[in-house]
């Protein structure tokens, strides 16, 4: 048996028309409105660490080039090969 000490109610006002298409959605999958919303709410948060993590590593400049030196690098590549 679940607690219901250890949750949270959140009340949503909803236009009807975005009520009934969840409702329709999360039943076509065989799923209750709360047990669909939970999985979206979790995916959307997943999305979201996924997000910010990827703009921490794109400011990790270690190990990287410059376009200066990487352009030098590439045209004395390229300069070496035609010799």
């Amino acid at each position: 048996m679940v607690e219901s000490a250890n949750r949270t109610r959140y009340f949503l006002d909803l236009e009807p028309s975005l009520r009934n298409r969840m409702k329709a959605y999360a039943a076509l999958q065989g799923k209750s409105m709360r047990e669909w919303l939970t999985e979206a709410i979790i995916s959307k948060m997943e999305d979201e660490i996924d997000v910010a993590e990827g703009l921490n590593a794109l400011t990790d400049t270690e190990g990287t080039l410059s376009l200066e030196s990487y352009l030098e690098t590439r045209k004395a590549v390229t300069s070496g090969n035609r010799a």
